[in-house]
Parts: structure tokens; sequence; C-alpha cells
């Protein structure tokens, strides 16, 4: 990580979006150098033990690391590459019978078949607020929780340099699926495109019920993060939004 890009980000984060929560940053690794490893987490009430409620304390400031023995969510550990036991199966009927995301099972095998399981890049997946990150990080996904104000800028800049008429997808799946995975599969593309998510139920009540998501993949947002000084960020429109900044 390059501690003065993240410097000057960060100068420009407050410039633009003043009040607003810092991203947070993960990326898969093999060597965690002493990174807090939360306990698995009780589920709830209702069964849920969503990893979102795992990441609060990432977004208020506790560096954490993830691996298949402290992801309380099983669906997690599916999406985010850490089992490759599951049968398909047994997620269609979750998905299908159960939460009722998909219609059928049928649809979800299809799903599946697009878009195969992820298979981890490495034994851990780390989270990071950025204001955390230091020189041994190599981010590759960049995650903004916010509101509408702020999904607005973000979503605009993120279009600022593209001839493309998506800058910006907004794709179906899970929490963790559309936080991580899909901006991964960004990471190589020609034009890479951020990810709009947080639409997931399963994750909303886990979270604020004015915040959305912004996911990055790393070419891109450092591209973002150049333009921020010659885009609409600097004009009197942007500057009227700034005035309602929390």
């Amino acid at each position: 990580m390059d501690m003065n890009f993240k410097k000057n980000f960060t100068k420009k984060w407050k410039r633009y979006f003043p009040g607003k929560e810092l991203p947070i940053a993960c990326y898969y690794a093999d060597e965690t150098h002493g990174l807090d490893f939360s306990p698995r987490p009780v589920p709830d009430e209702k069964g849920y033990a969503c990893i979102f409620r795992q990441l609060a304390e990432v977004r208020r400031g506790t560096a954490k690391a993830f691996y298949a023995n402290n992801l309380g969510c099983a669906g997690a550990k599916l999406n985010l590459g850490f089992d490759s036991d599951t049968p398909i199966g047994d997620v269609a009927h979750v998905l299908a019978d159960i939460e009722r995301y998909k219609k059928s099972r049928a649809d979800v095998r299809a799903w599946y078949k697009k878009y195969p399981p992820l298979k981890a890049p490495g034994r851990f997946i780390v989270f990071k607020r950025w204001d955390l990150l230091d020189r041994d990080d190599v981010p590759q996904v960049v995650s903004f929780f916010g509101n509408a104000d702020t999904i607005a800028g973000l979503h605009a800049l993120a279009n600022f340099n593209t001839r493309e008429e998506e800058g910006v997808i907004a794709p179906f799946g899970s929490g963790c699926d559309t936080l991580v995975v899909f901006p991964l599969r960004e990471l190589y593309a020609d034009s890479p495109k951020a990810v709009l998510s947080g639409f997931d139920p399963s994750c909303r009540r886990c979270g604020e019920p004015d915040r959305l998501i912004f996911s990055v993949p790393w070419p891109k947002f450092t591209g973002m993060a150049g333009d921020m000084d010659k885009s609409f960020l600097t004009t009197g429109v942007w500057e009227d939004i700034k005035l309602r900044c929390e």
C-alpha cells in the first residue's frame, strides 16, 4: 500500500465528503500479521449470524481477519470461498424454499452455474478501515457504506471517466457476494466496474436502514481517486450537497 496515496485520498475524502465514514478495504492473504480473529458469532434469536454484524466492528476501527472457522454464516463461508463441500442442491433448497430469494431450485442452480462459488485465493480474508491500512496491505476491494448523497457522489464519480453506459452494476446476490465477490470479478476486467449493493434483506436487517454499499475493485478505485479534483466534486452543485453532510 502506497502511504502517500492513502494520505492524499483521505484528504480528498474529507474535503468532498465531510463527515462521511471512511471506507473499508479487503483482500485475501496467507498471513495476517497479528490481526484480530473475532470469535465465531452466536446466532441471534432467528438463527442468523451475518458477517455484516462482524463488519460493524471493522467500520468502527477494528481490523479483522476471517476464515472458515470464525464466519458464523454458512452462506458467507460458501460465497467467500472457504467451503467447497456444501452441495449446491442444499443451497438451492435454502434460497428457494426457506429464504425465498429465488422462485425455484432450478433458478438457483442456473445462477450458480453462471456464477460458481469463489475459491478463496488465500488462507484468510482481511478487512481494515481505510485509516488503518499500512505498507504491508494489498487492498483488492474498497467498500463505502453511505446514505443516498454519498452513493450518488460515488456513482457519478465512477462514471466520470468511462464511455460505457454502466460504470456501476447492481447484481443480484447475497450481501457478502456483492460486497466482495462481484468486485473481485471486476479486478482483471478491461474496464472494471464498481458494484452497488446492500439490497439483500438478510444483510439489511443487520445494518442501518438508510445505508447502501458501494464496492470498487482496486484498479477502478485508484482511477476514481485520481479524478476527484477534476470532476463535478469541485462544482457548485456538489457544494450544495456538501451542506447536507452529516
